[in-house]
């Protein structure tokens, strides 16, 4: 009898114990469940630093991309291509320069400088409406995407639409694309 009763209690308690396990590895996994922001709204030093290396290794295949898809395209050794890769370049170079800044510093305000240098050289790629593949603009709207988080960090608008939040769901006509 006290067999079956401690059998039935170890059952039911491993069950419990298997049940509470993934609730409680889930709030320790999250320490910022609203966007990686901590309680005071602002986004954690190591999530702006990952982002910044996110952006950076985009950064490289973007410029690799763009230069592969400008070689296929009628652009093909006119100066328009060689405008395009140097504002190109002057992007990744950019994110590099805040890459270093950034480093494993916990004051984003030694690298403020170098984030608004990214996030204007990022519009003047926009502007300058480089049209492309779907390689391209994929990982250009990767790269907004981690724009938008070095934007937020750093007290700047929403990189999407310059001066408020963009609502709309219309973010695809802005992607540069190739000609």
């Amino acid at each position: 009898m006290t067999n079956r009763r401690t059998l039935s209690f170890s059952i039911f308690a491993i069950a419990l114990f298997a049940l509470c396990l993934p609730a409680s590895a889930a709030a320790q996994w999250n320490r910022y469940p609203d966007n990686q922001r901590n309680g005071n709204g602002r986004y954690d030093d190591r999530y702006v630093r990952d982002s910044v290396h996110r952006l950076d290794r985009l950064a490289k295949d973007f410029e690799r991309e763009v230069d592969r898809s400008l070689d296929r395209s009628r652009r093909d050794g006119t100066r328009s291509e060689d405008r395009i890769n140097a504002e190109v370049r002057q992007f990744r170079n950019a994110v590099s320069d805040l890459k270093s800044r950034v480093g494993n510093g916990r004051d984003l305000n030694r690298s403020r400088s170098e984030a608004q240098r990214v996030l204007q050289e990022a519009r003047q790629l926009d502007r300058i409406g480089v049209r492309a593949d779907y390689r391209v603009s994929s990982l250009w709207s990767q790269i907004r995407q981690e724009l938008n988080v070095i934007a937020q960090a750093y007290g700047s608008y929403d990189y999407n639409n310059g001066n408020r939040r963009n609502n709309n769901d219309d973010w695809w006509r802005r992607i540069p694309i190739l000609r």
